[in-house]
């Protein structure tokens, strides 16, 4: 192989066995080949089939998209392209309304691609569809989301991201 065919052969690779190594955003990349399971073989964690995880004693679900649960995750949840990851160790103390929008969040990635604000608004409207975010949950994600900075897949910080959710619960709820 010549010495910038092995260069590209090692980062696609490393791109398919380190995903957070490659790249952030876990969805900005990903091969055809991926599934949930080759993702546990290689790294962990255990499936949750669609329809078949609560959060809190809420049912959730993202379409025919599983959830792969992994304790050892580098944040608290992840969109590759047909499924979810989410690391349970760090939802541990999270309000339930905290969690459910980081689900609902990831859950968007499968539609709306890597856009993190309509990722979030399309979580806020399905909080406020399902009936589990209030005001007060509403609060809660934005506390919880306060000391986010910007980076290359979320252009806005926590609180640029806190005033775009709450403009969406305010329009979802005006209608």
């Amino acid at each position: 192989m010549a010495p910038t065919t092995k260069k590209l052969y090692a980062f696609a690779v490393m791109a398919f066995l380190c995903p957070h190594a490659a790249a952030q955003q876990p969805a900005a990349a990903p091969e055809s080949n991926r599934s949930p399971e080759a993702y546990i073989a290689w790294h962990g964690g255990s499936l949750a089939p669609p329809g078949r995880l609560s959060i809190d004693d809420q049912r959730v679900e993202c379409g025919q998209a599983p959830a792969v649960l992994d304790p050892e995750y580098y944040d608290f949840g992840g969109s590759y392209p047909g499924f979810l990851i989410l690391n349970p160790k760090l939802f541990a103390g999270l309000p339930s309304a905290v969690k459910l929008w980081i689900y609902s969040h990831e859950c968007a990635h499968q539609s709306v691609g890597q856009d993190e604000d309509r990722a979030d608004c399309q979580a806020v409207q399905r909080g406020r569809r399902e009936g589990w975010l209030t005001k007060e949950g509403l609060s809660q994600i934005c506390e919880f989301m306060q000391p986010a900075h910007a980076d290359k897949s979320h252009f806005n910080n926590g609180h640029q991201r806190c005033m775009l959710m709450q403009k969406c619960f305010q329009r979802d709820h005006a209608k």
